[in-house]
């Protein structure tokens, strides 16, 4: 597929074509773009699976009452997060849950309650067909690879890359948990493009979402690939304020098209 060049520079728009520039570095998302989408349903599984575990543990009374607590405390984290591009961490929705029950957490018992409640998440992840096949053939053409995850968990996200072997590729591996803002506040691509050293005019953003991935991307000038394995069922609502370099259905592509763009700019 090839690169669609811009004419206007309308909001989340890169201000001009990237004539004769060459790609050296690719930020890649994490859910929906390597690996495949989770839902609500799986969020209540996980809220369900650290309440038991509080019953069993910590003598948790009411574990209905906690999982229902928790799913509330993490739906309005995920609504600040958006309006804010600041993250709320799992372990603070955690804290809230348990104080809610009448359970006072520190440290050690916050950490805890984060591994049992992604160990669902963590072991239903599957990669995408040709991910890591992709990744290697973008480190052996001598790409640079990160990786910028909307996560509420870094611990996740790293353990994920980890399960998968894809560890080799990707450096940094950044999280909104992490850093602190979430996509599409530029701070959290320019982190990335600092630590490499890399202009945004010669790195590429990949990822499915248009409003994190994609307008995030666009606002600081760096060239984006949308990926549309499984559509974002957000995307209309952006369809308007971010438009994707280009567009791939599989991950497959990725390399032939940086590499016609690599030409081009040769």
């Amino acid at each position: 597929m090839g690169c669609a060049a811009y004419s206007g520079a309308k909001e989340g728009s890169p201000p001009a074509p990237y004539d004769r520039r060459m790609v050296r570095a690719a930020i890649f998302d994490l859910g929906s773009t390597l690996i495949r989408r989770t839902g609500l349903e799986l969020e209540r599984v996980k809220c369900a699976a650290l309440a038991s575990h509080a019953a069993s543990r910590w003598g948790c009374r009411d574990p209905e009452v906690f999982a229902a607590r928790l799913l509330e405390i993490r739906l309005a984290g995920w609504k600040r997060s958006e309006a804010e591009q600041v993250e709320v961490p799992a372990s603070a929705s955690f804290a809230e849950a348990l104080a809610a029950v009448g359970l006072p957490a520190g440290e050690a018992m916050l950490s805890e309650a984060e591994a049992v409640f992604f160990k669902p998440e963590l072991e239903m992840s599957r990669l995408y067909p040709s991910a890591a096949e992709t990744l290697a053939a973008l480190a052996a053409m001598g790409l640079r690879l990160g990786m910028i995850s909307n996560a509420t968990s870094h611990r996740l996200v790293v353990d994920i890359v980890r399960r998968h072997g894809l560890e080799r590729y990707f450096d940094p591996v950044v999280s909104s948990a992490g850093h602190g803002n979430t996509k599409p506040h530029p701070d959290i691509f320019r982190y990335v493009l600092r630590r490499w050293n890399v202009a945004p005019e010669d790195a590429v953003m990949v990822g499915d979402n248009l409003g994190a991935d994609i307008l995030g991307a666009n606002r600081v000038g760096m060239r984006s690939v949308l990926v549309d394995i499984e559509p974002h069922p957000d995307n209309p609502k952006f369809a308007t304020q971010a438009a994707p370099t280009a567009r791939i259905a599989r991950l497959d592509e990725l390399p032939g098209l940086i590499g016609t763009w690599n030409g081009a700019g040769g």
